[in-house]
């Protein structure tokens, strides 16, 4: 793991157990509170928690709707409840994507709930997406995946020019990041976005991690697209369109601004036929 600096509040009183994991935007430890409860501190890697900045208060908004307790937040530091049980992706992988993909949903389904809460804060959509619109192509990139990638950036642009609603959005809901605890499902690891229902479970369409014949299987595309397009009630050609833009997206971020090719190129095609239907 990233060596990350173990500053945080002392008033927090935390006796660190172990590191759980390294997201590559921060570093989480187990750790124990004064009252001898067991705790997750993030630490991020910079000051300003980089794409995660807003998250923390829009966890404290969403209180109440299946998301992670957070405790207590300074500087880069973040503490939050400990979750035992499983991430769905889990559940997925262990051989219960239909459960998996439907307890995702209805996730997404109490985040989303009436009343909307407060926006402040949050990052546009169009600022996630801005620079994607800067980015180049290699001498040796595939033609199709040029090809697709223009089309999916000319999609993204159109979407964000009309949406007629723009609402406080998790950012990165998908399975690895919903638990299956004994409480319940909790939801954790926000962006904080603000902007069109539609992309909330657009990404999920990319997951879950590990089973990659599944997400492109076509059934399972169509299944799952009128899944999370009821829950979020949106158009399901809606979420279709920015399941294609996400994935342009996510290929440019690890492109670094240049692109050569992809191993999801191939799924990139097959979100820009489902956009088409």
């Amino acid at each position: 793991m990233t060596d990350v600096l173990l500053d945080f509040p002392r008033s927090w009183g935390l006796t660190i157990m172990e590191p759980v994991a390294d997201t590559g935007l921060a570093k989480l430890w187990k750790v124990r509170t004064p009252d001898g409860a067991f705790a997750a501190l993030k630490l991020y890697h910079k000051s300003d928690r980089g794409n995660e900045a807003p998250a923390a208060q829009l966890l404290s908004r969403w209180q109440g709707r299946g998301v992670v307790e957070v405790f207590a937040e300074a500087g880069n530091a973040v503490l939050m409840e400990w979750l035992d049980g499983p991430p769905l992706g889990d559940v997925a992988r262990g051989g219960d994507a239909d459960r998996a993909c439907c307890s995702l949903a209805e996730a997404a389904r109490r985040l989303h709930a009436e009343p909307r809460i407060n926006p402040t804060g949050l990052k546009d959509l169009n600022a996630v997406f801005a620079p994607m619109f800067r980015c180049a192509f290699s001498s040796n990139c595939p033609k199709s995946l040029k090809n697709d990638m223009t089309r999916a950036i000319g999609l993204a642009r159109s979407l964000l020019d009309s949406q007629a609603i723009q609402t406080p959005l998790h950012g990165d809901l998908h399975h690895d990041n919903v638990i299956q605890t004994q409480q319940g499902l909790k939801v954790i690891d926000a962006k904080g976005y603000l902007g069109d229902p539609a992309f909330e479970l657009a990404n999920a369409l990319r997951h879950p991690k590990g089973l990659p014949d599944l997400v492109r299987k076509p059934e399972q595309m169509v299944l799952c697209n009128a899944l999370y397009a009821k829950a979020m009630k949106v158009q399901p050609k809606r979420l279709a369109q920015w399941a294609a833009a996400k994935c342009a997206l996510s290929i440019f971020w690890r492109s670094g601004g240049t692109i050569t090719n992809d191993d999801e190129a191939d799924l990139l095609a097959l979100f820009l036929r489902a956009a088409d239907q």
